[in-house]
């Protein structure tokens, strides 16, 4: 057998089976709290010299439900104490797509950036069906093998086939190393053994001059988030399409992708959204 089937069968199984998440991952935060001071500390000591930017992001939440999520989230990244994160977690199954934020529209094009198998682009086409509206037009960047051969098996579930690229986004173009093998956490990582190709989303949507304009986009691809959004930069200017992009794989993005998407369109209305019992899975939604 494959042996990367193994963890995609257990990602599968675990995703099922979440109704003890929150009591795991308490005892998680509890274990994390006695081992990991010194990484405390440091988080700690990020947000407290950064205290004036934290105030200056939460400020440009257009809702109190998201001010409050931001400023818990990050007391949890300081703390790892439950009674801050509880309240703000959504089910896993509307991450990036949160229904009472995302309203399709007509004829949709949704750049999903991490595609992973398809699964984003595949919920936004129920969520579109299901209010009324066309199929939408996809578009997935899937760097990592295993995970695009899985995506190609998903294509006949799509009303409309989808543009499927098997490489990554950034802030430019290029050849990367990157980390594969390791199922959801695939990135750009300078000790990775395979090597894959990068180009940027506007080079990209050139090239397509016959497609109309990206509507949406979805961003997460495990740090690099920051780099595909200064790679789209003439594509947000030109369009202005909703974003719901993953702030959560440093401390540092949960400052500076909202202060670089406030900076290049301050019309944007931002919103916090949270999919998961710990860190990971904060979404910042522009719309």
């Amino acid at each position: 057998m494959n042996l990367k089937v193994i963890p995609y069968k257990l990602y599968v199984f675990t995703s099922a089976t979440t109704s003890d998440a929150k009591g795991m991952a308490g005892i998680a935060d509890a274990i994390y709290r006695r081992t990991s001071k010194h990484k405390l500390r440091a988080v700690q000591d990020f947000y407290r010299k950064n205290a004036d930017r934290v105030e200056h992001v939460a400020s440009l939440m257009a809702d109190e439900r998201s001010r409050d999520a931001y400023r818990s989230l990050i007391q949890y990244r300081c703390t790892r104490e439950r009674r801050y994160i509880n309240p703000y977690m959504d089910k896993k199954k509307t991450s990036y797509l949160d229904k009472e934020l995302v309203v399709p529209g007509e004829d949709e094009v949704f750049a999903d950036v991490g595609g992973f198998q398809g699964l984003s682009s595949l919920r936004f086409q129920d969520l579109c069906i299901a209010a009324g509206r066309p199929a939408p037009r996809c578009l997935i960047f899937e760097p990592d093998p295993f995970n695009y051969s899985r995506l190609e098996k998903n294509l006949p579930k799509f009303i409309k086939k989808p543009f499927c690229f098997q490489m990554g986004l950034g802030a430019a173009r290029g050849r990367f190393n990157f980390k594969t093998g390791v199922f959801t956490y695939c990135k750009i990582d300078p000790d990775g053994q395979g090597e894959i190709d990068v180009d940027t989303l506007d080079h990209v949507l050139e090239n397509m001059p016959a497609l109309p304009g990206v509507s949406y986009i979805k961003i997460d691809v495990e740090g690099a988030d920051l780099d595909v959004l200064r790679g789209a930069r003439e594509t947000i200017l030109q369009y202005r399409p909703r974003i719901a992009a993953a702030i959560y794989h440093s401390d540092e993005h949960m400052l500076a992708i909202p202060e670089f998407l406030h900076e290049l369109c301050p019309e944007y209305r931002f919103y916090i959204r949270h999919y998961a019992c710990m860190d990971g899975e904060t979404v910042l939604y522009c719309l």
